[in-house]
C-alpha cells in the first residue's frame, strides 16, 4: 500500500506544475508577486540554508 501522504503530495506537486507550464521560472515569478503583494516572505531561502548548516554542525559534533 503506497503512502497516502507521499501520495497526495505528488499530486499537489503535479498540478502546481501544470498550473504554471512545468515552468520554474514562471513559478518562481509568481510566488515573487505574492510576496510583493502580501508583504511578507513566502520562501525564505537565507532561513533554510542557516538551519541546514545548523544541522550538519551538530551532525559533525556528534
Amino acid at each position: 500500500m503506497p503512502d497516502e501522504i507521499i501520495e497526495e503530495l505528488w499530486q499537489i506537486k503535479d498540478r502546481m506544475a501544470r498550473e504554471y507550464g512545468y515552468d520554474i521560472d514562471v513559478f518562481v515569478a509568481h510566488l515573487q508577486s505574492r510576496q510583493q503583494v502580501e508583504g511578507r516572505q513566502v520562501v525564505d531561502l537565507h532561513a533554510m540554508k542557516k538551519a541546514t548548516e545548523q544541522a550538519a554542525s551538530a551532525k559533525s559534533r556528534s
